[in-house]
């Protein structure tokens, strides 16, 4: 048994693969005014009860970011304290890794991927033909529509709902949503295979420059 935490996305969750398959979630806050410090441990708790995470966990897999720094640096920590204490092998991938592993079939240069986190965190990732590799900007909230506009001929794939976001220009766009625990149950084999570093540091950005 995979327990994944995508602590990422607005409302971070839990994850529980198996052959493959993700057979239970759980949400570890109800909305976007608790803190997740005081609610992931009781989480963790409830699963363990219901599944016997304990005896039953092999791996452990943790969003590193971008996101919500805090929201990361609880997760992170969490997940290491369980890894240390449990003596279970924990790999952290970031979100646009996951996306890309998603992309593999599909034209990644064409293709910009949107992510939404907790704290109206946003992100936005483009291929960089000069460079050939990905630049991500962050997003404030009021530039969101702006943002999205400017983008044409491009495909979008995002974390989060984008008619909620930006309702206006939704259907205007080439758009594809998928939940990053959702990337983790198909590509697991491909995660596994990444790996195990000994410190996990998250992704976090700010006037558009990236820290780890």
């Amino acid at each position: 048994m995979i327990l994944f935490l995508d602590s990422i996305t607005p409302l971070p969750e839990f994850s529980l693969v198996e052959d493959n398959k993700i057979f239970f979630s759980k949400k570890i806050l109800n909305d976007n005014t608790s803190k997740m410090s005081d609610c992931i441990v009781k989480s963790y708790i409830d699963l363990n009860n219901s599944f016997g995470l304990t005896k039953n966990l092999k791996f452990l897999i943790t969003s590193i970011g971008p996101g919500s720094y805090t929201a990361l640096r609880v997760g992170i920590a969490f997940m290491y304290g369980l890894s240390i204490s449990r003596k279970i092998p924990l790999i952290g991938v970031s979100c646009f890794d996951l996306l890309k592993l998603h992309l593999i079939n599909k034209d990644i240069s064409s293709t910009a991927m949107y992510i939404c986190s907790s704290n109206n965190q946003n992100y936005i990732c483009f291929y960089n033909k000069d460079t050939n590799v990905h630049d991500i900007k962050k997003i404030e909230k009021n530039e969101i529509n702006l943002k999205i506009k400017n983008i044409n001929n491009v495909n979008i794939v995002s974390n989060y709902n984008l008619e909620i976001i930006a309702p206006s220009i939704f259907n205007k766009l080439n758009y594809e949503k998928i939940e990053l625990k959702d990337i983790v149950s198909l590509k697991i084999k491909e995660i596994l295979l990444l790996p195990k570093k000994n410190i996990i540091r998250p992704i976090y950005i700010s006037n558009n420059k990236i820290f780890r």
